[in-house]
């Protein structure tokens, strides 16, 4: 059987309505008034169910195609990113500057968040995600020797 929203599902359902068309135009005047009904019922039914299908594949797709944009987002900003110590940072001609990114969330999730510095203790960092602490030692804040604008 066909997942919903197959184009399989779409192309049966279309054969189904051409099959009722064609087995209607080939009775001409044959037919009584309930069959006609029935007929023109099971037509309806089955180009329903083909935009339904349609909906259902085009659901899909949108959702593949964010996918494949969040995927496309994730691999750019990789490849800007450097680990140091215990902190992915951006890079600017290959150094690594800025404020750190929580290395657990990027390798397990993919995620870019920042760390942040603890209220009551300026020596360590937390993320804000994963609640994962950091020593400030080694995820400094790192100044670009220049910035590219």
């Amino acid at each position: 059987m066909a997942a919903i929203g197959s184009v399989g599902a779409v192309l049966r359902s279309l054969q189904t309505a051409q099959d009722v068309g064609k087995a209607i135009r080939e009775a001409g005047y044959v037919l009584s008034r309930d069959d006609m009904r029935r007929q023109l019922a099971d037509l309806s039914g089955s180009v329903s169910e083909a935009k339904l299908q349609l909906t259902l594949l085009k659901e899909a797709l949108d959702s593949k195609d964010e996918e494949l944009r969040k995927l496309e987002r994730t691999l750019s900003f990789k490849q800007i990113l450097r680990r140091r110590g215990d902190g992915y940072y951006k890079t600017l001609d290959g150094r690594p500057y800025g404020q750190p990114y929580c290395s657990y969330c990027w390798e397990s999730e993919h995620k870019a968040i920042h760390l942040h510095s603890k209220i009551f203790s300026k020596d360590v960092r937390q993320c804000p995600h994963c609640k994962n602490e950091y020593q400030t030692g080694r995820t400094p804040y790192l100044e670009a020797d220049r910035l590219a604008i």
